[in-house]
């Protein structure tokens, strides 16, 4: 994909053009939740792919390679969860989860398992089409803050980040983060010393209001520390600021390059 800069409002053209062209996954056994998400996502110009089992969406996933998939929870033979971990192994497609199950341990199982987000049922159709819109442009916004200015790859300590390629090293060796793990860095780390709360994290990376949503964010963080900072000598790079938000600061000299 590239884009080409001739002002905004062919910027703004360009992406409203891909977004009819995205492929969204629904994975739910209901046919009239099923039915009711098919019909708002071709409202908003999207191509619909449907699933009523985990052995089905696995095989739509390889064969179609979606840009989305609305997952739920609870479904005949594999579950979710266990759809979510076979994704998550091969692909960094954005995974939306749609459960009954309200549980705080439930939406954290999920998030840790990889998935970028969790609607609880009953849901409201535009709440859940505002949330894929919000996943599905976040990729657009990231490419035009690159074109930008924003420098393509950073390096901060043992860290180093490669913008273009979506590559995390970590002491020379490349370690695998979630879509949303990444933008989380790479968002933090272009803005180093500058304290974000939960909201404009929420906003800035998720692209929409959190609703009062702080676990999907500490989450987030919580995983991305594990994978950034995996042992107690390891430099701090993200640092919880209480009762505000988070930061990133430099667990050494930090060099941005324009490559």
């Amino acid at each position: 994909m590239f884009i080409l800069f001739l002002g905004p409002g062919y910027y703004f053209d360009a992406v409203v053009k891909r977004m009819t062209e995205q492929t969204v996954l629904v994975v739910e056994d209901d046919p009239e939740i099923r039915e009711v998400i098919r019909l708002y996502l071709e409202k908003n110009n999207y191509r619909v792919l449907l699933a009523t089992s985990g052995e089905e969406a696995l095989q739509i996933a390889e064969a179609e390679r979606p840009d989305l998939a609305i997952l739920d929870v609870l479904l005949p033979g594999r579950n979710g969860f266990e759809v979510c971990r076979e994704l998550r192994a091969v692909s960094p497609v954005p995974i939306l989860f749609l459960s009954c199950k309200k549980d705080e341990a439930d939406k954290i199982a999920g998030l840790n398992l990889g998935g970028d987000d969790y609607i609880t049922k009953p849901f409201s159709p535009n709440e859940l089409m505002a949330r894929v819109r919000a996943h599905l442009r976040r990729p657009h916004l990231a490419a035009a803050e690159q074109a930008g200015g924003q420098p393509d790859k950073l390096v901060v300590g043992h860290l180093r980040i490669d913008r273009l390629s979506r590559v995390v090293r970590v002491n020379g060796q490349e370690v695998t983060l979630s879509r949303k793990e990444f933008d989380l860095l790479s968002f933090l780390a272009s803005r180093p010393e500058q304290t974000f709360s939960h909201e404009q994290l929420f906003r800035e990376i998720w692209g929409q209001e959190s609703f009062n949503d702080t676990r999907t964010i500490i989450v987030h963080v919580s995983n991305l520390r594990k994978k950034i900072e995996p042992d107690p000598s390891s430099p701090k790079y993200i640092i919880n600021v209480h009762g505000v938000g988070y930061k990133f600061i430099a667990g050494g000299e930090s060099h941005a390059l324009k490559l």
